[in-house]
């Protein structure tokens, strides 16, 4: 079975990547597509995010990392993909997803997955990683020692 892991991953973190991982061990093939929202700002570009997301996703032989202006439905139907993955931190991401997950299916006939993150990364947010490393803070219980070493190398903000 093929299934999707949508997201901006403006970084990709710990928990995007446990997410990936379980998906990894549970599905056939997984792929992890960074969505474009013209309506959205983000803080790395699109190659840096590309980048970052390919280092995190390089264990997992099944995982192909890849990017769209589209629709996650659209997406699907173009490559064949079965069901759609999602993870929640608490309730407020749970009702979100529930909505998200709600059109999909009413729209594109596609069933999402939605499973709990691990309660060590119940903080672990793009946006704190943001913060974070717009303060020169310590990234290590927020994002992959990978892109963390890229972040370095590339000296990005």
């Amino acid at each position: 079975m093929r299934v999707i892991l949508p997201g901006s991953y403006d970084p990709v973190t710990l928990g995007h990547l446990d997410l990936i991982r379980r998906a990894a061990s549970t599905y056939d093939e997984v792929y992890a597509v960074i969505f474009q929202n013209p309506e959205k700002a983000y803080t790395f570009s699109l190659s840096e995010r590309v980048s970052m997301l390919t280092l995190a996703a390089e264990p997992f032989d099944n995982v192909l990392v890849s990017y769209s202006n589209g629709l996650v439905i659209d997406y699907m139907r173009e490559h064949g993909i079965d069901r759609i993955v999602k993870g929640y931190r608490d309730e407020g991401d749970l009702a979100y997803e529930r909505v998200q997950a709600d059109w999909n299916l009413a729209h594109g006939g596609y069933e999402t997955v939605l499973l709990p993150c691990e309660d060590a990364l119940r903080d672990v947010r793009s946006t704190n990683a943001r913060q974070a490393l717009k303060n020169g803070e310590d990234l290590t219980a927020l994002l992959p020692a990978c892109v963390i070493e890229y972040l370095r190398t590339r000296n990005t903000p």
